[in-house]
């Protein structure tokens, strides 16, 4: 009886084994690495529970409220190039 049990957990464990072998051989890729255009920018402590963060994604920089309630998004601006922000501020002394 107890070689029974230990030869049915055996197969059993076998079969997992196996199974997990196979998710990880057969799962499907996308052909190279992933590219994550995701970056915390920069996090600003309120107090022990409250943050706030910019975050930049896909050339969009957002402002995110975190607390323990949740996340908040406060404001989403389109990321300028860097060659257009010194362009800009060039700009913006002529004019003063």
């Amino acid at each position: 009886m107890v070689l029974q049990s230990l030869l049915a957990l055996a197969a059993v464990l076998g079969l997992f084994a196996l199974m997990v072998w196979g998710m990880k051989r057969f799962q499907l890729h996308t052909g190279g690495p992933v590219q994550r255009d995701f970056k915390v920018v920069q996090r600003i402590h309120i107090d022990n529970k409250n943050s706030i963060i910019e975050v930049r994604h896909r050339g969009v920089h957002y402002l995110l409220g975190l607390s323990p309630g949740g996340m908040t998004q406060l404001r989403a601006e389109d990321a300028l190039p860097a060659s257009s922000q010194n362009n800009e501020s060039t700009v913006e002394k002529k004019v003063s």
